[in-house]
């Protein structure tokens, strides 16, 4: 299948994983970088996601290089404090079970856990991994960043992280990271950054900052999800 932002293949859920890596070690030589995607639908919505946005991938890019990411994140704080926002609201004790990890998921049924018979993997020709988002033009939409942000975010945490950006859908991004938080403080430092990126995955998810930056600990897969 081929459409206007990305080419895609098709593969079962089964042999999606496999496949995604064995594309991701060919991305050096041949410089086209997979990405897994989920079912049909999950492509029409990525795809028409991207119909809102007139800006060129070299504007976002550029726009994005210039970003202040400490800034951004200290205006969203702003934002939320002038509806009475606190720190204690969210952050919570430090969970005394261990913490599941993440894991990548858009090959499974979000509901049963089940392989999906058939998936999608994208494909573009872009330099680094973090120009994914400008490519794809993803976000504007509700709460979900607009694509110059997610570009910024992710170039700041593939930096700092080695956090790059494998899966996406119509409201997810999931990311592989080799180099995760080690230490609690270093967690929990993470877990405000992802919280004013993506409110949703405390505010409809965890619950609690404490609970996601346990999860973050040594974790080798992030999750994102905007409503």
């Amino acid at each position: 299948m081929n459409i206007d932002l990305f080419t895609t293949s098709k593969t079962t859920g089964a042999a999606a994983i496999e496949t995604l890596m064995k594309l991701r070690g060919a991305y050096p030589q041949t410089g086209d970088y997979p990405f897994l995607i989920g079912d049909a639908a999950d492509v029409e919505r990525l795809q028409e996601a991207a119909e809102y946005n007139e800006q060129s991938v070299d504007e976002i890019l550029d726009e994005a290089t210039q970003l202040d990411v400490a800034a951004w994140i200290q205006e969203r704080r702003a934002e939320a404090e002038e509806y009475e926002f606190s720190d204690d609201e969210v952050i919570g004790e430090w969970p005394d079970d261990l913490v599941e990890k993440g894991a990548i998921s858009l090959h499974r049924d979000i509901l049963s856990g089940e392989l999906k018979p058939e998936v999608f993997l994208g494909a573009v020709k872009i330099a680094q991994p973090w120009h994914l988002p400008a490519t794809l033009k993803y976000g504007g939409w509700n709460d979900c960043p607009d694509p110059i942000v997610h570009c910024a975010m992710h170039q700041y945490w593939q930096k700092e992280f080695g956090a790059e950006i494998v899966s996406v859908s119509g409201d997810v991004i999931e990311c592989i990271v080799t180099n995760p938080p080690r230490t609690k403080e270093a967690a929990i430092k993470l877990a405000w950054q992802q919280y004013w990126y993506c409110t949703d995955i405390v505010d409809q998810g965890c619950e609690t900052i404490s609970n996601l930056a346990a999860s973050l600990l040594n974790a080798e897969v992030w999750y994102f999800w905007w409503d």
